[in-house]
C-alpha cells in the first residue's frame, strides 16, 4: 500500500536541453514542503448547443507536469564545489561560474539557452519522468530559521509507470546555517548595518509549457527581481529611509550568512526601496521595505556567491 512518506523527487541536469536523461538514487533532492503536480492542466467546458439541459464534459488544455518545493540554502563543504542544488538554480535561468574557488550565480543573458533538467517523482503508487524541466526561483531568510530556496518546476506531461522501490541516501546533503547573530556575517543597505528580521527575493518568472503550437518545451517569462526586508527602524541620523523612498534613491544591498571562510552572500548593487508599512517586532518599531533590484549594465542586478572553505 502506498504511503505519504514514500513521496520523493529526483532531478538531474540534461546534457542536451531537449533530451531527457536517466536519473539514479544519487540524484534525489533533499526537499521540503513538496507539491507534486503529476498532471496539471486547464479545463474548458465543451458548451455545445444540444437541445437538452445538463453538464457536458470538459476538455484538457495546456497539459503539463512538475513540482514545487523548497531546498535549504546550504553551501558545499569543499572548495570549488557547487552546492548540491546548483542544477536547480541553473535551470531557473542563472549562469554559474568559478571565481577563484567561489561558486557565483548571476542571471543569464536572455538570449542564451537555459539548461533543463529531468525530474522523477515517486509516491509509492507510481513514478513519473518529466524531461525539459525549468522553473522559477525564490529565496527566503527569517530570523532563527534556516534560509531556503523555493523552486517552481514545470515540464511536458508524460504518462506514469509502476512504482519501483529504491534506497536513497541523503547523508551527503549539508544543512544550512540558522539565521542567528553568530552566523550572520553582514546585512547592510548602502553600507549601513540594519537589524534584519527577514529578507527575501523572487525572480518574478512564470514557467510556461508549450507556448507555441508547433514548438515544444518549457520557457520562462522575463525576470523582474523584487523582494522585501523587514528591519528595525533606524534613527533618522543613522538612515533616513523615508527620504530615500520619496526620492527614489538606489543603494547596494548585502546579505551574508556564514563567515569569511565559508558563506552565502546575496548582493544587489542597485536596489530601490519602497514603503511597505510599519511593523511591530515584538515591541520594537520595525519597517517593511519592498525591494526592486535594478541592473547596472545588464544581467547583474543580483548575485549569489558561495564562498567555499579553504582545503
Amino acid at each position: 500500500m502506498a504511503t505519504w512518506a514514500q513521496r520523493l523527487i529526483r532531478e538531474k541536469i540534461q546534457l542536451d536541453p531537449d533530451t531527457p536523461i536517466a536519473t539514479t538514487a544519487a540524484d534525489a533532492i533533499l526537499a521540503r514542503n513538496v507539491t507534486m503536480r503529476f498532471l496539471d492542466a486547464e479545463y474548458q467546458q465543451r458548451d455545445f448547443v444540444t437541445g437538452i439541459e445538463g453538464a457536458q464534459g470538459e476538455d484538457l488544455s495546456n497539459v503539463r507536469a512538475g513540482a514545487e518545493y523548497e531546498v535549504e540554502a546550504a553551501f558545499a563543504a569543499a572548495p570549488e564545489t557547487p552546492p548540491h542544488y546548483a542544477h536547480l538554480i541553473r535551470s531557473s535561468g542563472w549562469d554559474m561560474t568559478d571565481d577563484d574557488g567561489d561558486i557565483v550565480f548571476t542571471p543569464m543573458d536572455p538570449g542564451d539557452t537555459i539548461p533543463a533538467c529531468t525530474l522523477m517523482m515517486k509516491n509509492g503508487a507510481l513514478q513519473q519522468v518529466i524531461g525539459g524541466l525549468r522553473g522559477s526561483l525564490a529565496f527566503t531568510a527569517e530570523v532563527g530559521r534556516k534560509p531556503f530556496f523555493r523552486f517552481n518546476r514545470l515540464g511536458r506531461y508524460q504518462p506514469p509507470s509502476a512504482y519501483v522501490k529504491e534506497t536513497h541516501d541523503f547523508s551527503g546533503w549539508p544543512r544550512a546555517l540558522d539565521c542567528i547573530p553568530e552566523n550572520m556575517f553582514a546585512f547592510t543597505l548602502g553600507g549601513t548595518k540594519l537589524c534584519c528580521r527577514s529578507f527575501n527575493f523572487t525572480d518574478g518568472r512564470s514557467p510556461v509549457v508549450d507556448k507555441y503550437m508547433n514548438c515544444e518545451g518549457t520557457t520562462l517569462g522575463p525576470r523582474r527581481m523584487t523582494g522585501r526586508m523587514t528591519v528595525k527602524w533606524p534613527t533618522l541620523a543613522a538612515k533616513d529611509l523615508l527620504t530615500q523612498i520619496r526620492t527614489g534613491v538606489t543603494e547596494a544591498v548585502t546579505w551574508t550568512l556564514g563567515s569569511a571562510a565559508a558563506s552565502l552572500a546575496i548582493t544587489g548593487p542597485k536596489v530601490q526601496i519602497k514603503w511597505a508599512g510599519e511593523q511591530d517586532i515584538e515591541g520594537d518599531l520595525g519597517i517593511n521595505l519592498d525591494l526592486v533590484f535594478e541592473p547596472l549594465a545588464g544581467n547583474d542586478e543580483i548575485g549569489m556567491r558561495f564562498i567555499q572553505p579553504e582545503p
